[in-house]
């Protein structure tokens, strides 16, 4: 008698996993193996989101069951992101946080072309990937990328970082009118963070209003969660990049933002 209930129980445990995992919502984080992209992976976990990550520091990403080495400039990038989605079972939503950044008032053409071969080119395959499986597939999805609030005005420190970032936020753009002519049904987010602790930042310079990775990490996750078109991390950084906007040229080439 036990026995029937303990197989009984068993099966029902089994069906109810099934029902579980195969209903999950499932994620792709590209550049996940510290900062935002790592906070982020973390927070859709707990919020019960089957999570694949991938970043080039393949030691940093075995803390997820599910990853892959990925540099997004390598030519072997795009059959990595296809593992990833084959281990998931699908893709619901393709977060991509991969970037570089870089103060280089030299202008040294090495860290310049560095900046746009991630920040340009690899960010377009990732997210040109995205938008092909989500209109491959049709089915609903979701795109979310992490540009910043530099790509508002441009910071003179780091004039190829900025102009990256504005080009990735036109670029997001750009895709969710093509998404619309196609009729693909895919939203887009624009996570726009101000200063936040993480790897990208000089920890030898000052900046202001700096933000730990968790605090950002939370509200980037909150804002992808609810499909906000654009979101700028935080409140403060939002009524700083409104002023930024109303400031004419001649004077924002006169402003300093970031002390030696």
């Amino acid at each position: 008698m036990h026995s029937t209930e303990n197989i009984y129980n068993f099966a029902f445990e089994i069906r109810n996993y099934i029902f579980y995992i195969t209903h999950m919502k499932r994620a792709i984080i590209i550049g996940a193996t510290s900062g935002l992209g790592r906070e982020i992976a973390l927070n859709l976990q707990r919020e019960g989101w089957l999570v694949a990550v991938a970043g080039r520091r393949v030691e940093l990403l075995k803390e997820f069951t599910i990853y892959e080495q990925i540099d997004v400039t390598s030519e072997y990038a795009l059959e990595g992101v296809e593992r990833l989605a084959e281990k998931l079972g699908g893709v619901d939503l393709f977060v991509n946080v991969a970037g570089v950044g870089f103060q280089n008032p030299t202008l040294d053409p090495k860290v310049e072309k560095h900046t746009f071969d991630v920040n340009g080119y690899g960010f377009m395959r990732m997210v040109g990937w995205a938008y092909n499986y989500f209109k491959r597939e049709e089915r609903e999805g979701q795109i979310a990328i992490v540009s910043s609030i530099a790509g508002t005005m441009p910071l003179g420190t780091a004039a190829a970082y900025s102009a990256t970032k504005r080009m990735q936020s036109h670029y997001l753009t750009a895709l969710a009118q093509l998404a619309r002519m196609e009729r693909v049904n895919v939203k887009f987010t624009d996570i726009r963070p101000g200063f936040a602790a993480t790897d990208i930042l000089n920890p030898n310079k000052h900046y202001p209003m700096m933000m730990s990775k968790e605090y950002a990490g939370r509200l980037a996750t909150k804002a992808i969660l609810k499909k906000r078109r654009v979101a700028i991390i935080d409140w403060k950084f939002a009524i700083l990049t409104l002023f930024w906007s109303l400031i004419p040229r001649c004077v924002w080439e006169r402003l300093t933002f970031v002390k030696n």
